[in-house]
Formats: C-alpha cells, sequence, structure tokens
C-alpha cells in the first residue's frame, strides 16, 4: 500500500486519517469514507477512501455498497499496490454477492494484499466457495476448505463438512482417488468426505478391499469433523433425479440484509446435522443466496448435487422464485418464509414457519377454548399491527368470541400507561401482537392500569381485576421473565418457539444446542431443526415420495405437531403456545398443557 497523498485538501486528508483511526480501532462504518468521497471528489484521497469504505462496508455485510466503492478505488488506478488491495475485497465481496465466476480472478491478483489472520480467513472462505462453484476444477476447493475449518466457528465448520460432500459427489472415482493421494490433512473435512464417497463407490464396483481400505481411512476424520464414524450404504449412490436419502440442501441469505436469520437458521440444521456431537440425522450443503435470481440458481446446483429436498429461501421473492424452480424440477422445498399465506404453494413447496398471522390465530382459538370469549386489542399502528389484530379479530369472530374494544399505539412508543388506561369496556382478555422487548413495559403498564394479568379462570387480584394477556412476543427470551415475569403471570404467548427446559419434546434438542453452540436457539433455529428432522423422516423412497409423505402425514417437532395445509401447504397444526406460570415466586416460561 502506498502513503497517503499529501498534495490534496488538509481538510480532507485530516478527516480521511481520522475516519481511519477509528476504524482500525473499533471497526467504524464506511460512512465516514463515503462522505469524503462526496464531499472532496476530485480529491487524490478518494481512492484511499473508496478502499476503506468498501472494507469497512464488509465488515458490515453491506455488499453492494462495498461492490460500487472497491469498483471506484480500482477505476482510479492510481497505484498497482491500492489496486491490488482493492481488488482482494473487491472479490470477497462479489463472492458474499453469488458471482462467484467474478470472484475468482478478483481473488487470485488479490492474494498478495492479505496482511492479518482475519483477512485471510475472509480470503480463503470466498476462494473455497468461488471454485467450489465455479471453478472448473472444483476439487481444488477442497484443500482450501481444509484450511478454512479450523479458523471458523462450529456453524460454519458444518457448512464446510456439507460443501465437501457436494463437491465430492460431483467426482468421478479416478479424480477422487487422485485427490485422495494428494490430500495432506488425512482428518479434515476434506478427507471425511473424499474416503467416504470412494468407500461407498467401491461398494457399488465390488471393490471390497477398496470399500474397507477407505472405510478405515472414513472412520476417523469423519469422526474428527462431527460426523458418525460409520459410512452408511442406505441410499448413498442413488440416482440425481431421486436425490440421495439424507442429503439435504439449504439456500439462505448469508451476507445480506437478512443474515442474521440466515445464520440462525443455518445453526438449526447445523444441530440437526451433528454439529458438535455427531449425533445428526442429516447431511446439510448450505448454498448463499441473496436475492431471487441468486435462489433460483442455488436451487439448481443443489439439485444437481442430488439433495433429496432444499431449506429455504427466507425473503419472500427469493422463495417464490426457488419454489417456482423446484417445482419445475421435482425437489421438494422447504420455505422459511416468515409469512407463508402470502407465498406461492405447489406439489413440492412447503412453508415450515407459523406466520405471526397464523400464531394470532392459534392464540385466539386458545383462549376460547379455554372460555375467554370477549377481548381488547391494544396495538402498534404499524402494517404488523395491523395485520395480526386483523387476523386475531377474524378468528375470535369465527370462534363466536367478541372483540370488545381496540386501542392503538405509535408504532415507536416508549410509555404505554395512557394507552393501556383507555382499555374500557368488559372484557376477559388482551391480545397484543408485539415484540417481546416492547410487551416488557406494556405488560406493566396493563397491571398498573388495573388490568392485572393472572391465569384463565382467576376470580380476584388484588388491585384491580383479572384479565388474560395474549401476545405473540416476537422473539422472546429468558430475559423477559426477569424484566416482566411477576406483570405476566398466565399470560399466553405464540412466539413460534420458546427454549422451554421442563418440555420432554423440547429436552433432546435443546441440551444439544446449547452444548454445541454455547446459547440457547430461538424460533428461526427451532423451525429449521424441525424442517431438516421432517426430511430425514419421511426422506426415503426419493424426492417424489418425499413430497406426499410431507403432504399427507404429521411430525411432533420442538415447533408443534407439525401437519401442511393439502392444497398450499402452510402449517395448519397450532404449533406451541406458551404461558407463564408461578411456583413460590418464581415465575417461568413453560409449553402449555
Amino acid at each position: 500500500m502506498p502513503e497517503v497523498p499529501q498534495n490534496g485538501d488538509v481538510s480532507a486528508r485530516t478527516r480521511f486519517n481520522e475516519a481511519r483511526t477509528r476504524f482500525l480501532q473499533d471497526g467504524g462504518g464506511p460512512e465516514a469514507f463515503q462522505k469524503i468521497v462526496r464531499d472532496f471528489p476530485e480529491d487524490p484521497i478518494v481512492p484511499w477512501a473508496n478502499l476503506y469504505a468498501g472494507i469497512a462496508a464488509i465488515r458490515d455485510r453491506k455488499f453492494t455498497a462495498a461492490k460500487a466503492s472497491l469498483e471506484g478505488a480500482i477505476a482510479a488506478n492510481v497505484d498497482a499496490g491500492l489496486t491490488t488491495r482493492a481488488e482482494l475485497f473487491l472479490g470477497i465481496t462479489k463472492n458474499y454477492l453469488g458471482d462467484a465466476a467474478g470472484a475468482l480472478p478478483l481473488l487470485a491478483r488479490g492474494q498478495s494484499a492479505i496482511e492479518n489472520e482475519a483477512e485471510k480467513t475472509e480470503y480463503l472462505a470466498a476462494a473455497a466457495f468461488a471454485t467450489a462453484t465455479a471453478g472448473d476444477q472444483p476439487l481444488q476447493s477442497l484443500g482450501l476448505f481444509d484450511q478454512l475449518y479450523a479458523r471458523v466457528s462450529a456453524t460454519e465448520q458444518a457448512v464446510i463438512v456439507a460443501r465437501c460432500e457436494e463437491v465430492v459427489a460431483r467426482a468421478d472415482r479416478e479424480a477422487l482417488r487422485r485427490v485422495f493421494d494428494q490430500l495432506p490433512n488425512r482428518q479434515g473435512p476434506a478427507m471425511a468426505a473424499v474416503a467416504t464417497r470412494l468407500a461407498l463407490l467401491a461398494d457399488v464396483a465390488g471393490a471390497t478391499d477398496e470399500a474397507k481400505q477407505m472405510r478405515d481411512v472414513a472412520g476417523p476424520a469423519r469422526v474428527a469433523v462431527g460426523l458418525p464414524r460409520s459410512v452408511s450404504t442406505s441410499g448413498s449412490v442413488s440416482a440425481v433425479g431421486e436425490g440421495e436419502a439424507g442429503l439435504v440442501g439449504a439456500v439462505m441469505p448469508l451476507g445480506g440484509k437478512q443474515n442474521r436469520v440466515a445464520e440462525a437458521a443455518v445453526a438449526g440444521l447445523g444441530a440437526a446435522a451433528g454439529v458438535g456431537d455427531g449425533k445428526g440425522v442429516v447431511a446439510v450443503e448450505v448454498r448463499a443466496a441473496g436475492d431471487a435470481d441468486a435462489a433460483t440458481l442455488a436451487v439448481e446446483e443443489l439439485t444437481k448435487a442430488s439433495v433429496i429436498a432444499i431449506v429455504g429461501p427466507i425473503d419472500g421473492a427469493a422463495v417464490d422464485a426457488a419454489s417456482a424452480r423446484a417445482e419445475s424440477l421435482g425437489v421438494p422445498l422447504l420455505s422459511m418464509s416468515t409469512r407463508a399465506e402470502d407465498r406461492t404453494g405447489g406439489t413440492y413447496t412447503f412453508h415450515v414457519v407459523h406466520s405471526s398471522e397464523a400464531r394470532a390465530r392459534a392464540l385466539a382459538r386458545t383462549a376460547i377454548d379455554k372460555g375467554v370469549t370477549t377481548f381488547a386489542m391494544l396495538s402498534p399502528e404499524s402494517g404488523y399491527g395491523k395485520a395480526v389484530s386483523a387476523a386475531f379479530a377474524d378468528e375470535v369472530s369465527k370462534a363466536g368470541g367478541s372483540i370488545v374494544t381496540k386501542v392503538t399505539y405509535p408504532a415507536d412508543s416508549k410509555s404505554f400507561a395512557s394507552f393501556a388506561g383507555k382499555l374500557d369496556g368488559s372484557w376477559q382478555g388482551v391480545f397484543v401482537p408485539e415484540q417481546a422487548d416492547r410487551l416488557e413495559l406494556i405488560a406493566p403498564a396493563l397491571m398498573a392500569a388495573g388490568k392485572v394479568p393472572a391465569p384463565v379462570g382467576t376470580k380476584k387480584v388484588s388491585a384491580g381485576r383479572p384479565i388474560v394477556l395474549l401476545s405473540t412476543a416476537e422473539g422472546i427470551t429468558g430475559s423477559y421473565i426477569a424484566a416482566a415475569g411477576r406483570h405476566s403471570h398466565g399470560a399466553l404467548f405464540a412466539p413460534g418457539y420458546y427454549p422451554d427446559d421442563k418440555s420432554a419434546t423440547q429436552k433432546v434438542f435443546l441440551e444439544r444446542f446449547i452444548a454445541t453452540f454455547g446459547r440457547a436457539p430461538g424460533a428461526i433455529e427451532a423451525y429449521a431443526f424441525d424442517a431438516a428432522q421432517l426430511i430425514a423422516a419421511a426422506g426415503t423412497g426419493g424426492r417424489a415420495a418425499l413430497a406426499k409423505k410431507l403432504a399427507s402425514g404429521e411430525l411432533t417437532g420442538v415447533t408443534g405437531l407439525i401437519r401442511f395445509d393439502s392444497e398450499r401447504h402452510v402449517r395448519t397444526d397450532r404449533g406451541v403456545i406458551y404461558t407463564v406460570t408461578e411456583d413460590n415466586g418464581a415465575y417461568a416460561i413453560r409449553t402449555l398443557p
């Protein structure tokens, strides 16, 4: 890297140095560098500002912005060192954006500009995935994956193991034998995949001695990367048109605006794949896809890789595009769309996540089944608030109940006492469609207004009258109990999933997930885990048979007794309803019996 030019505007140079210092110290974002480019478009500092804006944007997962800044730095062509470094990060960016072919030459030219271990990890990830996806010799990605494996998290390691398996599945036997002889790491993910595949191919060819030799090598390598030691032959080399039983694809918007949700889904799939304990029921191959076009391409590639089914995507447009392609290819797709009712259906498309509206309807039915028939609604003035409240009110009406009063509040409200006080009339339960962290503020406001949350059937409470609190409680975690447990006694929640450590249905999943990832799972992790479990439970007999089983069967998962509508393939089960219990002053969130 050349020194920063000293012949430009002093204030531009000063602002750049300050922004760079903040970036190097605390990872400051791209905005300060972008502003320099806008304020001093002709200054010689601009290529340096564009370079740092691009690097900072990558850290913030703003890849479109990163691409524009880095291309600006390269176009300036002021210095070979600066250009090479910009090419390194542009290659990383293009890989995140799904342009593997465009990433490869940039990564090759930019490799010499790597300055530290963090950058080397980013480079290895981009180079490995781009080579596997678009390189003319995808088996060359195996060595890169081996190098990357020890540098990343357990979730990412599961992705690497699955990707190595997908790469070797497309290779012929002789090519794999050459790779087997050349791999330096005998217990990495590459060796686990190569030796396993060679053992299976030897079985098919009747080469008993070679099959035993490959199994002897594959066993320790598989254990080292969290897979079962033994190599199963069930469905392992079936035709591409049928899919391999136990091999699941996933299409996730990793690196995009929904990266956090995508990573949560990958963690749930990782638990199903046996990351950490080797007790998986499927192998999972994950593809990053940031938009509809990338999702379509990912579905095509995964289908060619013989997956039995695909989990994802999440975004609406990507789900519709992926669904259409999966239908044409005849591969089951279990979408993770959070608005399933708005998505397209089909013979091979299933939506595994309960929408907020579906959970609101489940709350209404549950409350009315327990004798609560009159309701108030307290909801935010937002698209979410209106849609979910409407679904709740519609279900109440269908079940013979009534909405007595409705109060709304600005979506950015931080105080709720006045709104709680406006809930007039005689009603038994109040429905609040909200995020859990805002419900923490609303529950105490209800109690202060004399509407005291209590279990169904409570006749009398001090300082007010008993009511039943109902909420979708989006994103609820254990912190809710500490903040508002005593203000929510008897409440009924439908967040999709909450980690109840006393639930027999959840016990194994919860313990394994915490042991692997060091934290409790959330709703997205649970839905992804259930999707993989569904595929594993019904995944023999090929893709068409799997689709028929999904359409007509049911499975007890951690998110409920999973059943799909016969036409649109959205969830028809109520999912799991939770309630706030109290035992000697200790509050907890438990599954409702």
